[in-house]
Protein backbone atom coordinates (compact mmCIF):
# COMPACT_ATOMS: atom_id res chain seq x y z
CA UNK A 1 0.00 0.00 0.00
CA UNK A 2 0.78 3.24 -0.76
CA UNK A 3 1.16 6.45 1.85
CA UNK A 4 -1.01 8.47 0.49
CA UNK A 5 -3.71 5.47 -0.59
CA UNK A 6 -2.92 4.71 3.47
CA UNK A 7 -3.50 8.42 4.69
CA UNK A 8 -6.53 8.51 2.80
CA UNK A 9 -8.20 5.36 4.96
CA UNK A 10 -7.03 6.82 8.15
CA UNK A 11 -8.73 10.36 7.75
CA UNK A 12 -11.95 8.01 6.61
CA UNK A 13 -11.18 5.90 9.98
CA UNK A 14 -10.81 8.98 11.85
CA UNK A 15 -14.26 10.71 10.75
CA UNK A 16 -11.63 13.51 10.40
CA UNK A 17 -12.86 17.07 9.89
CA UNK A 18 -9.48 18.86 11.28
CA UNK A 19 -6.09 17.34 9.99
CA UNK A 20 -2.57 18.66 11.66
CA UNK A 21 0.68 17.49 9.41
CA UNK A 22 4.21 18.07 10.59
CA UNK A 23 6.37 17.86 7.40
CA UNK A 24 4.69 18.75 4.29
CA UNK A 25 7.44 18.50 1.63
CA UNK A 26 5.82 18.19 -1.67
CA UNK A 27 2.63 18.28 -0.17
CA UNK A 28 1.23 15.27 -1.81
CA UNK A 29 0.19 13.63 1.99
CA UNK A 30 -1.85 16.85 2.78
CA UNK A 31 -3.07 17.02 -0.45
CA UNK A 32 -4.47 13.15 -0.41
CA UNK A 33 -5.71 13.86 3.52
CA UNK A 34 -7.49 17.16 2.47
CA UNK A 35 -9.13 14.78 -1.03
CA UNK A 36 -10.84 12.61 2.01
CA UNK A 37 -12.35 15.66 4.29
CA UNK A 38 -16.02 17.07 4.19
CA UNK A 39 -15.72 20.39 2.35
CA UNK A 40 -15.86 22.31 5.52
CA UNK A 41 -13.12 20.19 6.75
CA UNK A 42 -8.99 21.78 6.74
CA UNK A 43 -5.75 20.64 6.81
CA UNK A 44 -2.97 22.67 8.54
CA UNK A 45 0.96 21.50 7.51
CA UNK A 46 3.66 23.23 8.92
CA UNK A 47 6.90 23.08 6.58
CA UNK A 48 10.43 24.80 7.47
CA UNK A 49 11.35 25.30 4.09
CA UNK A 50 10.15 27.97 2.39
CA UNK A 51 11.00 26.35 -1.05
CA UNK A 52 9.06 23.70 -0.28
CA UNK A 53 6.18 25.44 1.27
CA UNK A 54 5.88 26.92 -2.37
CA UNK A 55 6.07 23.52 -4.28
CA UNK A 56 3.14 22.23 -2.11
CA UNK A 57 1.49 25.26 -2.79
CA UNK A 58 1.73 25.54 -6.52
CA UNK A 59 0.44 21.60 -5.84
CA UNK A 60 -3.23 22.66 -4.06
CA UNK A 61 -3.84 25.26 -6.10
CA UNK A 62 -3.94 23.09 -8.84
CA UNK A 63 -6.67 20.64 -7.11
CA UNK A 64 -10.07 21.76 -6.37
CA UNK A 65 -9.29 20.87 -2.51
CA UNK A 66 -6.35 22.71 -2.50
CA UNK A 67 -8.56 25.71 -0.30
CA UNK A 68 -8.86 22.93 2.85
CA UNK A 69 -4.94 23.42 3.06
CA UNK A 70 -3.05 26.05 5.05
CA UNK A 71 0.19 25.60 4.58
CA UNK A 72 2.45 27.24 7.99
CA UNK A 73 6.25 27.94 7.32
CA UNK A 74 8.46 28.05 10.18
CA UNK A 75 10.06 25.69 12.65
CA UNK A 76 7.04 23.06 13.60
CA UNK A 77 7.96 23.33 17.25
CA UNK A 78 6.98 27.12 16.95
CA UNK A 79 4.31 26.19 15.13
CA UNK A 80 3.02 24.02 16.85
CA UNK A 81 3.04 26.48 20.36
CA UNK A 82 0.72 28.95 18.65
CA UNK A 83 -1.45 26.19 17.21
CA UNK A 84 -5.02 25.16 19.22
CA UNK A 85 -6.85 21.88 18.96
CA UNK A 86 -8.75 19.74 18.89
CA UNK A 87 -6.76 18.24 15.55
CA UNK A 88 -8.71 14.88 14.61
CA UNK A 89 -5.75 13.39 12.82
CA UNK A 90 -1.98 14.31 13.24
CA UNK A 91 0.51 13.20 11.08
CA UNK A 92 4.29 13.37 12.45
CA UNK A 93 6.58 13.05 9.10
CA UNK A 94 9.17 15.70 9.79
CA UNK A 95 12.76 15.55 11.54
CA UNK A 96 12.84 12.73 13.43
CA UNK A 97 15.31 13.86 16.09
CA UNK A 98 12.35 16.37 17.42
CA UNK A 99 9.55 13.61 17.13
CA UNK A 100 9.31 13.03 20.88
CA UNK A 101 8.53 16.70 21.38
CA UNK A 102 6.04 16.48 18.51
CA UNK A 103 4.46 13.49 20.22
CA UNK A 104 4.27 15.30 23.40
CA UNK A 105 2.68 18.48 22.04
CA UNK A 106 0.46 16.10 19.36
CA UNK A 107 -1.06 14.25 22.57
CA UNK A 108 -2.27 17.80 23.97
CA UNK A 109 -3.91 18.55 20.81
CA UNK A 110 -5.63 15.51 20.19
CA UNK A 111 -9.26 15.01 21.24
CA UNK A 112 -10.01 11.28 23.07
CA UNK A 113 -11.53 10.15 20.09
CA UNK A 114 -8.41 11.19 17.87
CA UNK A 115 -5.86 9.55 16.09
CA UNK A 116 -1.84 9.89 15.68
CA UNK A 117 0.44 8.70 12.72
CA UNK A 118 4.28 8.92 13.42
CA UNK A 119 5.88 7.84 10.10
CA UNK A 120 9.70 6.68 9.29
CA UNK A 121 8.95 4.50 12.72
CA UNK A 122 11.23 1.77 11.72
CA UNK A 123 14.41 3.89 11.79
CA UNK A 124 15.59 2.56 8.81
CA UNK A 125 18.82 3.93 7.61
CA UNK A 126 21.16 3.67 3.96
CA UNK A 127 23.75 1.82 5.43
CA UNK A 128 25.59 0.96 8.66
CA UNK A 129 25.55 3.40 11.08
CA UNK A 130 26.26 3.62 14.78
CA UNK A 131 22.74 3.65 16.60
CA UNK A 132 24.01 5.55 19.38
CA UNK A 133 25.50 8.32 17.58
CA UNK A 134 23.01 8.65 15.23
CA UNK A 135 20.53 11.35 16.33
CA UNK A 136 17.35 10.12 14.07
CA UNK A 137 18.03 6.54 15.15
CA UNK A 138 18.63 7.21 18.65
CA UNK A 139 15.21 9.19 18.23
CA UNK A 140 12.66 6.89 17.14
CA UNK A 141 14.68 4.64 19.75
CA UNK A 142 13.54 7.29 22.61
CA UNK A 143 9.69 7.57 21.22
CA UNK A 144 9.13 3.94 20.74
CA UNK A 145 10.36 3.48 24.53
CA UNK A 146 8.51 6.60 25.64
CA UNK A 147 5.22 5.16 23.55
CA UNK A 148 5.56 1.73 25.32
CA UNK A 149 5.54 2.64 28.56
CA UNK A 150 2.50 5.37 27.98
CA UNK A 151 -0.35 4.26 29.57
CA UNK A 152 -2.57 6.81 28.00
CA UNK A 153 -2.31 5.53 24.49
CA UNK A 154 -2.64 1.99 22.16
CA UNK A 155 -0.22 2.05 19.80
CA UNK A 156 -0.03 -0.36 16.24
CA UNK A 157 2.70 0.35 13.73
CA UNK A 158 1.54 -0.48 10.08
CA UNK A 159 4.70 -1.80 7.95
CA UNK A 160 3.57 1.18 5.02
CA UNK A 161 6.70 2.20 3.76
CA UNK A 162 9.28 3.36 6.17
CA UNK A 163 6.99 2.08 8.96
CA UNK A 164 4.47 4.00 10.56
CA UNK A 165 3.11 4.27 14.34
CA UNK A 166 -0.72 4.59 15.01
CA UNK A 167 -1.75 5.75 18.18
CA UNK A 168 -5.02 6.29 19.61
CA UNK A 169 -6.11 7.30 23.17
CA UNK A 170 -6.83 4.18 25.90
CA UNK A 171 -10.13 4.31 27.06
CA UNK A 172 -10.10 5.43 30.30
CA UNK A 173 -10.91 2.75 33.90
CA UNK A 174 -14.01 1.84 33.78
Amino acid sequence: MKEPTFLKAMVQKAQARRVLEIGTFDGTSALAMAEMLPDDGTVITCEINPGLANLARKRFSRSPHGRKIEVLVGPALETLRNLTGPFDLIFIDADTENYVRYYQRALELLPPTGMLLLDNMRGITLGPVDRSRDPAVGAIGQLSQLIADDTRVIASFKAVRDGVLVITMAPDDP
